[in-house]
């Protein structure tokens, strides 16, 4: 028999487990405890990839296809009802979205449960009843258990927002048969009269002792209806604002009808799946080999593999597709080949923390005999007037009036240098005030940098886990938070001025170590040498592609790296036990 596969998904806490248990009613339909397949099927596809079977024997996917197909069919055997809903987190992600989409023949239907993220949090506490919550809070894993469903939801809704029935926990409440009844017609199921009084959840219990450490975590009542009416800003206390997210599936989302290659990339390479990533880069260049966008992705992938000079090119096209939302500056003069001599212009292009990245290249341009002179962002002048190689600085906008006689991009300016791998120097090239040191190490603390950035690059991760990894060890700490997210910062963090990048230097002078997100102070900390730690996404910065925990740019530099999309822990885990060691 050909059973109909359907998913279900959703937040922590946001009832999945209660809807799966009233589902289960329905003689047709068999709803899984959370299963797993995802994550099989997800380890097969990567196989494949490794193995290098889909370049060569199977270009189109049928293969794969039929084989995932296979291995679901087989982990159902034993179901002997026609309607199959296997509930998972992993379905709403974008790239399992489109291969089960080549799995069925047509786009999955995944049943979404969502709720307020406070009200979530605040049923965590509920359960859980910590005796310390600020503990509670920073050990971080159901907190991030909740951020990484939550972006994952996320992602895989503004995909394809065809695919997803959301069913809000309060609407369900209010409700339970409207919102059954949209069930059954999203997935097209014939009526069917349930109980909401009596409810089997026995039909979906779950191993919460070993899955959270918590034991009733997926206890459900027999009778649908309310038990706590209390307010969440009461359990969360100061941690409430820490949870507060916009609820997405309320707004219209950014549609995606076609699943274009590039997004498709995107998509692979935000999750890890390099070898799918590099394929449709490949593809691509054969497919459109003029795309700009396309050819940026492209160079991140040769820069993976130690092909610095090709990468660098390739994402020299970004500029071209705003990728780095700096134009050309403002000049009528030739840019720089590498050869000639004169005044040389260095336009520092991206973010705060490319620029001071790509000021290190004004010491390697002067050294052949040039001036140079750095136009960046307004914040970064007095900063950089103190670069070795630097003779002006002046604002983006400003260089026009500065006499040059060629330019060169921040981004690119390896490329006419003609550095290859082995010619990338990681030796300090910002000087480092000398500050007087306490009797204890200092530890600097920074968990987040811009957030419109952070955000779409999935590097933010929760502060909490950060703070649960250092506050045992025997240092100093101050925050290096410049942002909102300073009231995160705990009592035991000391707070410094860090109103001007100059007192934000002295600040880092004055650690023996600084732990970072992947922002511009660890640019920064790492230029002037500090060791520096750096807790990257699995898709890295560009500078950290090749695989390793050093990069050559920064010998000062260590990266812990993310290892699965939406999981956090691990990092921390290996940062706490670095710092028991040192000690």
């Amino acid at each position: 028999m050909k059973k109909q596969l359907h998913f279900l998904s959703g937040i922590p806490r946001s009832g999945s487990t209660v809807l799966a248990a009233i589902l289960n009613q329905n003689p047709a339909t068999h709803v899984s405890t959370t299963s797993g397949l995802v994550h099989a099927l997800d380890g097969l596809a990567n196989t494949w990839h490794s193995a290098g079977l889909l370049n060569q024997n199977d270009p189109d996917r049928t293969k794969l296809a039929q084989t995932m197909r296979g291995a679901i069919d087989a982990f159902y055997e034993d179901t002997d009802k026609p309607i199959i809903i296997d509930k998972g987190r992993g379905w709403p992600i974008p790239i399992i979205i489109s291969a089960m989409t080549q799995v069925l023949g047509h786009k999955p239907k995944i049943i979404a449960t969502v709720r307020s993220i406070p009200d979530c949090m605040a049923s965590f506490v509920r359960v859980a009843k910590p005796e310390n919550l600020d503990e509670f809070m920073y050990t971080g894993q159901l907190s991030e258990h909740l951020r990484a469903a939550y972006i994952s939801l996320q992602s895989g809704y503004e995909y394809d927002p065809d695919c997803f029935c959301i069913i809000e926990y309060e609407e369900l409440l209010k409700d339970p048969k409207a919102q059954i009844d949209r069930i059954h017609a999203f997935l097209e199921l014939p009526d069917f009269n349930y109980d909401f009084d009596h409810i089997d959840g026995s039909t979906v219990a779950e191993d919460d002792e070993n899955l959270h450490g918590y034991d009733g975590m997926h206890d459900i009542k027999p009778k649908l209806e309310r038990l706590h009416s209390d307010d969440p800003r009461d359990i969360l206390q100061h941690h409430y604002g820490t949870f507060c997210q916009p609820e997405f599936w309320l707004d219209t989302p950014r549609t995606k009808p076609v699943m274009a290659d590039l997004d498709l990339q995107l998509a692979a390479s935000t999750i890890g799946d390099f070898a799918e990533g590099w394929r449709l880069a490949q593809k691509m260049e054969r497919e459109t080999p003029n795309d700009c966008r396309a050819a940026y992705n492209r160079g991140w992938y040769y820069l993976r593999q130690g092909q610095i000079q090709k990468g660098y090119q390739l994402m020299d096209k970004g500029r071209l597709a705003g990728v780095f939302g700096n134009h050309h500056p403002e000049t009528q003069m030739p840019e720089w080949d590498g050869k000639a001599k004169g005044t040389i212009l260095l336009y520092l292009e991206g973010g705060l923390g490319d620029q001071i990245h790509q000021v290190r290249y004004a010491r390697s341009i002067a050294e052949r005999g040039n001036k140079v002179v750095v136009s960046c962002t307004g914040a970064l002048v007095s900063l950089l007037n103190e670069v070795a190689g630097v003779s002006a600085v002046v604002q983006h906008g400003a260089e026009y009036g500065v006499y040059h006689d060629y330019w060169v991009a921040g981004m690119s300016a390896i490329v006419p240098l003609g550095f290859e791998l082995e010619d990338i120097v990681g030796t300090p090239y910002i000087n480092k005030p000398v500050t007087i040191k306490g009797h204890k190490k200092r530890i600097g603390l920074r968990w987040s940098g811009s957030k419109a950035f952070e955000e779409q690059h999935n590097k933010l991760f929760p502060a909490e886990l950060l703070f649960s990894a250092v506050n045992s060890a025997d240092y100093e700490f101050i925050s290096l938070q410049r942002d909102a997210d300073t009231e995160l910062c705990p009592p035991w963090v000391k707070q410094v001025p860090l109103d001007s990048w100059h007192e934000t230097r002295e600040a880092i002078a004055s650690c023996d170590l600084v732990i970072s997100s992947c922002t511009s102070v660890s640019h920064l900390a790492a230029a002037m040498g500090v060791e520096t730690w750096v807790v990257t996404p699995i898709m890295p910065y560009f500078l950290y592609a090749l695989d390793g925990d050093k990069t050559p740019y920064y010998d000062s530099m260590r990266l812990f790296r993310q290892e699965t999309f939406g999981e956090w822990l691990e990092p921390f885990v290996k940062i706490a036990k670095e710092l028991k060691q040192e000690k």
